[in-house]
C-alpha cells in the first residue's frame, strides 16, 4: 500500500490508500500569471457589465461561463432584450473573452508549468499506482489546448473541464465524473489540491479524503482556510 505525504506549512499529513489525486489547472500545475482573471475582469469591463476589481476574487477556480451569466443577468439593459438577442450576446462576449485568453497563451507564449519538476513528480506519483487527474474552470478547447502545448497528457491519466458537467466548482460534479471515469469506489480514496477557495469547497462537496490548499497561484493563507492542510506548491507531496 502506497503512502503519501503531504508537507504543510505547519505540519505533515500522512495519507494511505489513496486511488486519485485531483488537480487544478491555474495556479496549481500551470502559471499562467492571473492573466485568465485579468482578462475576464478587461472583458466584462469593455461591455459596461459594472464589475469592480475586488469583485473579481470571488470567481477564482469558478466556471468562467457562469461569472459571464452572473453579470450578464444582473444588467437591466440585457433583460430588456428579446431571447435570441441575449443568447447571441452572450456567446459574443464568451467567444471574445477566449479569442483573447487563447491570443495571450498561445501567442505570446505566457504560459508554462507551475514548477519544472512537475513531470516527475506525476509520474513517480503514478507509477506507484495512484492515478493524476485535472480539472478546470476553463472551457475544454483551452483546457485540451494548454494539456498539448505543455505535454501534460504525458504524465497525467484524465482531465475534466467544467464544461463537460451541469454546474462548475463548487460543486462537487468533475470530481465525481472522473470518480466514476476511473472507477474510484469512494471519495475517501481521492484528494483535492487547488489555489482557490472555489476548490477547497468543491473537494470538501465531493467528500474528498483531504483538500488541499496550494499557495502558488491566485488565493492566500486566509482565503484557504478550509483547506485540510495548505503547502507551498507540489513539490510538497512525497511518496
Amino acid at each position: 500500500m502506497t503512502n503519501l505525504n503531504i508537507i504543510g506549512k505547519s505540519r505533515k499529513l500522512g495519507l494511505s490508500n489513496i486511488k486519485m489525486l485531483v488537480f487544478d489547472m491555474a495556479g496549481t500545475t500551470v502559471n499562467e500569471h492571473g492573466i485568465v482573471y485579468q482578462t475576464m475582469f478587461s472583458t466584462l469591463s469593455n461591455y459596461g457589465l459594472g464589475i469592480k476589481p475586488e469583485e473579481i476574487d470571488k470567481w477564482h477556480g469558478a466556471n468562467k461561463s457562469e461569472v459571464f451569466n452572473h453579470y450578464l443577468n444582473k444588467s437591466d439593459i440585457f433583460k430588456m432584450h428579446s431571447e435570441t438577442y441575449q443568447n447571441n450576446f452572450r456567446k459574443e462576449i464568451y467567444d471574445k473573452f477566449y479569442k483573447s485568453l487563447e491570443e495571450q497563451y498561445f501567442t505570446s507564449n505566457k504560459i508554462s508549468l507551475i514548477h519544472e519538476d512537475l513531470p516527475k513528480i506525476f509520474t513517480n506519483i503514478r507509477e506507484s499506482g495512484i492515478k493524476i487527474a485535472l480539472n478546470t474552470g476553463y472551457n475544454k478547447s483551452i483546457q485540451s489546448a494548454i494539456i498539448n502545448k505543455l505535454g501534460m497528457d504525458e504524465f497525467i491519466d484524465d482531465y475534466i473541464s467544467s464544461e463537460e458537467v451541469s454546474r462548475g466548482r463548487p460543486y462537487p460534479y468533475m470530481i465525481h465524473s472522473l470518480m466514476e471515469r476511473n472507477d474510484i469506489k469512494t471519495c475517501k480514496e481521492v484528494i483535492k489540491f487547488g489555489d482557490t477557495k472555489n476548490d477547497i469547497i468543491e473537494g470538501i462537496n465531493a467528500g474528498c479524503i483531504a483538500s488541499i490548499g496550494v499557495l502558488s497561484g491566485a488565493d492566500n493563507h486566509e482565503t484557504l482556510s478550509n483547506s485540510t492542510i495548505i503547502i507551498d506548491d507540489i513539490t510538497k507531496i512525497e511518496l
